[in-house]
């Protein structure tokens, strides 16, 4: 198990723990609810993944700016990666997946491999848009003899747009994703208020088979509606 994952796979039996109590009036049918906790881990990798695609984007896009300016200033273009490279950990001292692709790349570079075999390499572990139409024009440009530097420029142009574009769009929908939030929160809420507060009410709902029947379609209704207001606050550039 990965470390980052253990984290969420404890804050989902706590869910399932409260569930069960809150819907069922009983820990034992924690039990039942378990295979949620792979819906669970499923959306925690989804969340994860976009986090680490995002900041991939980003760093991938400061790594191009500091290749045109290293190639602006006469570095050639094997030395040009490396001191990009060397800027690039400085500017993310954390690190993260573009350092460490250029970190790889930069040792098969020391074994003669050339820049253009190393980029489609990369293309192909990273099949984003931006990086393989970076890496086309990239190894067009080398073979043909164009100017390096104005295909990096205007692809470097071209990935701010898309990503201006992309936080625009974040933060028109910035309110609706935290009302969503709210909403998802609410339902669990109340029936927390209603328990403690005046749990009389639900005894009915507990420890009898149409109260059960009653509680699992109300959660079922309950983990659909997360997974469709989630599904409607996302979208794709």
């Amino acid at each position: 198990m990965k470390k980052e994952s253990f984290p969420d796979l404890l804050k989902g039996i706590l869910l399932i723990l409260i569930f069960s109590w809150l819907f069922y009036d009983s820990l034992r049918a924690a039990f039942f609810l378990l295979p949620f906790l792979w819906l669970w881990n499923r959306e925690c990798r989804t969340a994860r993944a976009q986090k680490a695609e995002e900041q991939f984007r980003k760093m991938f896009r400061e790594w191009i700016l500091l290749l045109s300016s290293s190639l602006s200033a006469g570095y050639s273009v094997e030395n040009a990666f490396g001191q990009s490279y060397r800027e690039l950990q400085l500017m993310f001292p954390e690190g993260g997946i573009m350092t460490d692709e250029l970190k790889g790349m930069l040792a098969k570079a020391g074994n003669n491999q050339r820049p253009e075999v190393l980029l489609s390499e990369f293309a192909e572990r990273h099949p984003l848009e931006e990086v393989k139409s970076f890496v086309e024009v990239f190894c067009t440009a080398r073979t043909s003899g164009g100017s390096l530097n104005a295909v990096i420029q205007n692809t470097a142009s071209q990935m701010a747009e898309i990503m201006d574009t992309r936080r625009e769009i974040e933060t028109l929908l910035a309110a609706k994703v935290y009302e969503q939030r709210i909403m998802t929160v609410m339902p669990a809420a109340v029936l927390l208020y209603v328990r403690i507060g005046s749990g009389e009410f639900l005894e009915g709902l507990y420890h009898n088979p149409i109260g059960t029947i009653v509680a699992t379609v109300c959660l079922m209704i309950y983990l659909s509606a997360y997974l469709l207001g989630k599904r409607m606050v996302q979208f794709e550039i």
